[in-house]
């Protein structure tokens, strides 16, 4: 399943953030996730550094195929 991935500043590791639902809207452009207005830190799962990330801080990681 295709995801939204986020990059550590710290550590450069990317994780997941969110999954892209399996609809044929998200398979020719996928809607990325929104960040409320009041954006909370997200912490790393590799390293556990807090960063404030931005909507366009968001990559496309592409569903692996079997």
């Amino acid at each position: 399943m295709a995801a939204w991935a986020l990059r550590c500043p710290n550590c450069k590791s990317k994780f997941t953030h969110a999954t892209v639902e399996d609809t044929i809207q998200n398979f020719y452009l996928p809607a990325k996730t929104t960040f409320p207005a009041d954006v909370k830190l997200i912490d790393c799962p590799n390293c556990g550094h807090s960063h404030r990330y931005q909507q366009i801080d968001l990559i496309y990681e592409a569903a692996a195929s079997a």
